[in-house]
């Protein structure tokens, strides 16, 4: 995308005739580009379909329990409706701890569309579905280049540019289903270059390509919402012009925007469940989490990543909001310590790219917080880093703190950064994909009898060999048991105790399932098993009874438990024992 200059207005000319600024060259965004085209092709060779992955295919190979998804809608996993969240809680999609409501509906059509697409060249090739994507993380990474272009000139904005291109943050991009966020986030940046182009040189079709495109970013996904921070930021504190003018060119994108928060709400989508806190139905718990969350979040900018802390521990979250504030609270302290030294532009961008940048982070605050949830962000956290490390190396030399924290600084962001993009391929396959793909090679299940059979798994290790297993046997075609059923991946000491021929009593030591809305008392019948909440504390179920509806010992129940790293054969106890599995 190229931009023509066409007549300015007035105020866009007087503004650039009194700061002298001009737009930089495109070198620079080709340079970065071509990082980009390179960071893509390293990650073709660890390409695979993984985690949610698994369920979206799995509805185009039409295999899917889940009938009533359509291909807009793949991004729609669980509609929230009770009798489709118990269909696939009776296929073993779901667990039986899925609260009875669990929805995670999103309007992602274009996202959707996109995959419908992949899936008619592709297949299960997952290569050409990365390539896809790398594809769009290099039209973000220009899109980024042209707004920078505009915003912030000269070697801070260059070093900006390379300091997001080469953010390890970006290695999440490299599960297929968090794509929809780099979509929105190329199509949301795209707009904002259009809008700064028509508010800054006067090119007039700009206005028009900008709302365009943002609408387009919102067609690909929540994520969009990112764009529009930054858009309201640029007008509130960087654009030309007075008050008037700048609310009469921020008027249009706040009716779509406004359009498009009443037309969700009023749709019913959104997420209940699953970690996420809907900010349009629980507005007040949204607000209770969004400082720790908010923090957090700013302080793994500063940091480099490593967002997926938040959910790895979640014992640690306030520890991890006061490190985020204070990480925080040191950036600022170097920001400000290279304010004075800065020009007008560096500063008028700083504002923009500090602005955008906290509000960005606002609409991801209510999400199961990952590395995900700071590409967006970045954006102008990549603006605020370069100011700051440009300023310490070309003016004078600061304290020897400020300096070691600055050299910490590049180092994270310009040594480690394209490191832990690099090793992230290999992390994320290893945890996503290869431990289910290994698990499934090696489960000892007897496949001329398994489609009668029933498999009950007493212990997964986590939610990735809890949940997806069922979807990786049934989209590669492997031999399926009548029922898969996982009991429990909580992060806690298991034991199991018999009570009599039918029945095992789950109690989970140090720990509980994810399960806030059960009460005592709640059971949930599915076909040959039910669950019952015994006992709970206040994130969830801590002791469970299960009630199948034939002998523990009879040859058609398979139990299997996690041990030595891969699902192994478990044998009950008798009757009054116990098992810790």
């Amino acid at each position: 995308m190229t931009f023509r200059s066409g007549p300015a207005s007035k105020s866009a000319v007087s503004a650039s005739s009194e700061s002298g600024r001009s737009p930089g060259s495109f070198g620079p965004i080709l340079v970065a580009a071509s990082i980009a085209v390179f960071l893509g092709l390293a990650e073709l060779p660890f390409a695979a379909l993984m985690a949610d992955d698994l369920m979206q295919v799995s509805i185009l190979e039409r295999v899917s329990p889940c009938t009533w998804t359509g291909p807009l809608d793949l991004y729609t996993l669980s509609d929230g409706v009770p009798e489709h969240v118990h269909a696939m809680q009776n296929a073993g999609a779901f667990p039986w701890f899925s609260p009875p409501d669990f929805k995670m509906a999103f309007f992602r059509p274009l996202s959707s569309a996109l995959l419908v697409l992949d899936h008619a060249l592709w297949g299960l090739q997952p290569v050409g579905y990365r390539a896809h994507g790398g594809c769009w993380f290099v039209v973000l990474v220009v899109a980024v280049g042209l707004v920078l272009r505009r915003l912030l000139p000269g070697p801070a904005g260059v070093l900006a540019l390379i300091v997001f291109t080469v953010s390890a943050i970006h290695g999440s991009l490299f599960w297929n289903a968090t794509r929809h966020v780099v979509i929105a986030g190329a199509l949301g940046m795209l707009g904002l270059a259009a809008h700064v182009e028509w508010r800054e040189a006067g090119w007039r079709a700009g206005r028009v390509l900008a709302l365009l495109a943002l609408a387009s970013s919102l067609a690909a996904s929540e994520a969009g919402l990112a764009g529009f921070g930054y858009l309201l930021a640029y007008e509130a504190l960087a654009a030309p012009g007075d008050g008037r003018a700048r609310r009469r060119a921020v008027a249009p994108a706040l009716v779509l925007l406004g359009v498009y928060v009443v037309a969700y709400d009023l749709a019913g989508l959104g997420a209940r469940g699953g970690g996420y806190v809907n900010p349009l139905e629980s507005p007040v718990a949204f607000l209770a989490i969004l400082p720790g969350a908010w923090l957090f979040l700013q302080g793994a900018l500063v940091a480099g990543g490593s967002a997926d802390l938040w959910l790895l521990r979640p014992d640690l979250q306030p520890a991890f909001a006061l490190i985020g504030g204070a990480l925080v609270l040191g950036f600022a302290g170097l920001l400000r310590a290279t304010w004075a030294s800065s020009s007008a532009d560096e500063r008028r961008a700083g504002r923009w790219a500090i602005a955008g940048t906290a509000a960005s982070v606002v609409p991801f605050a209510g999400t199961p917080i990952g590395s995900r949830c700071l590409v967006l962000p970045m954006v102008g956290g990549a603006v605020a880093i370069a100011l700051v490390l440009q300023h310490w190396w070309t003016g004078p030399r600061r304290s020897r703190a400020v300096s070691a924290a600055c050299i910490t600084l590049a180092v994270i962001h310009l040594v480690v950064a394209p490191v832990g993009r690099l090793a992230a391929l290999y992390v994320l396959r290893r945890m996503l994909y290869d431990r289910v793909a290994t698990a499934m090679e090696q489960v000892d299940l007897d496949a001329a009898t398994l489609a009668r059979r029933r498999v009950v798994v007493l212990r997964a290790p986590d939610f990735v060999l809890g949940l997806h297993p069922f979807f990786f046997r049934v989209l590669h075609r492997l031999p399926m048991a009548r029922s898969w059923r996982t009991l429990s991946w909580a992060a806690a000491r298991h034991r199991y105790t018999r009570t009599d021929s039918r029945t095992l009593v789950l109690d989970l030591i140090d720990g509980q399932l994810e399960g806030p809305t059960f009460a005592v008392g709640d059971t949930i019948v599915l076909d040959g098993l039910s669950a019952t909440v015994m006992a709970r504390n206040d994130a969830g179920p801590i002791r469970i009874r299960f009630d199948f509806d034939r002998p523990l010992d009879d040859p058609d129940l398979v139990f299997l438990t996690w041990r030595s790293d891969r699902l192994q054969p478990a044998i009950v106890p008798p009757i009054g024992e116990a098992l810790e599995p």
